[in-house]
């Protein structure tokens, strides 16, 4: 079974690859949408559905990854392809320091807090000409690079950053760490009875979740040539961050890709009507939440086991 899970997988990602060859500019741009926010969705997933840290302020993440991609290649004179995973490594310095005041805080209170942050982080942003201001700033460097190819180059990263980061979680959950992660969003004095270390486990998830972000975001702005501080740290990318992964089930690693899917087919379907869009989406989560509380994932795995029952029988 593992075997064929691991081939139908990599026939997948392979097809996958071999989209920009097949695909006009505005189906891979689409392709390449849809892979980032199923990044950000893995990321976010791992640290609120699998480390029980409910996050709202996440598109700080991404508006700093994307930010220091620019200023990196800027400044350092880097080829921006490879400033993308350095923007993961200064999203992920960005949580080691958050983390000793955030973590002071819980549950509901930690959600705010992040987004205390994202909203600190912006007004800082906005106020810094280094950075451009309220102006925002160009992508200086893509002048060097090839163009006709930076659309596939923007889409082939965004599928490494959704399945990479796919790989980080599933790995991560597998090991003896996603278990002692699980015991400790499941009851802390009974994790910490066992030896659990929660401020050590809650950093390291802490950390990943900001650098998966973080290298996600600048994947996003590396494609758009320009960032602004409003485009940004926007409090949208949270909202469909959220709506993907809970609607698709969260703490399941299946659920930003099922959320994924749902919300992009709702939203292109009803791309003629904004308020009927965001009518739909409203409507749907709460059908969802109610009738599904674990999601489409939940609800995937029972028709899946109902196919496989009655194929035993």
């Amino acid at each position: 079974m593992r075997h064929s899970v691991a081939i139908l997988a990599i026939s997948v990602t392979a097809l996958l690859a071999a989209l920009p060859f097949a695909a006009d500019r505005g189906m891979l741009f689409l392709a390449s949408e849809i892979l980032v926010v199923i990044a950000l969705a893995q990321a976010w997933n791992l640290l609120a559905g699998y480390g029980g840290l409910l996050s709202l302020g996440h598109h700080g993440f991404i508006g700093l990854g994307g930010y220091a991609l620019y200023v990196l290649s800027r400044d350092l004179s880097l080829n921006p392809y490879a400033a993308i995973p350095l923007a993961g490594a200064v999203t992920a310095l960005v949580a080691v320091c958050l983390a000793p005041i955030l973590f002071r805080l819980r549950d509901v209170y930690f959600a705010v807090g992040m987004w205390v942050a994202a909203e600190i982080a912006r007004i800082l942003v906005l106020r810094i000409d280094w950075l451009g201001g309220a102006s925002g700033l160009p992508l200086t460097a893509a002048r060097h690079l090839n163009r006709a190819w930076m659309g596939p180059n923007a889409y082939w990263l965004a599928l490494a950053a959704a399945f990479g980061g796919t790989v980080i979680v599933w790995a991560l959950m597998r090991s003896t760490f996603g278990l002692r992660l699980r015991a400790l969003r499941d009851n802390e004095t009974a994790a910490r009875s066992i030896g659990v270390a929660p401020r050590r486990v809650r950093l390291i998830v802490f950390v990943v979740s900001a650098a998966l972000t973080g290298i996600a975001g600048a994947v996003h702005f590396l494609s758009s040539l320009f960032i602004t501080p409003f485009a940004a740290f926007d409090m949208t990318w949270m909202v469909t961050v959220v709506f993907v992964t809970i609607i698709g089930g969260i703490g399941r690693l299946s659920g930003p890709f099922l959320g994924a899917a749902l919300y992009f087919l709702l939203r292109e379907t009803l791309a003629f009507s904004s308020s009927w869009y965001l009518v739909a989406l409203g409507i749907v989560a709460m059908l969802v939440m109610l009738m599904f509380p674990a999601g489409l994932a939940g609800l995937f795995d029972r028709a899946t086991s109902k196919i496989l029952g009655r194929g035993v029988t």
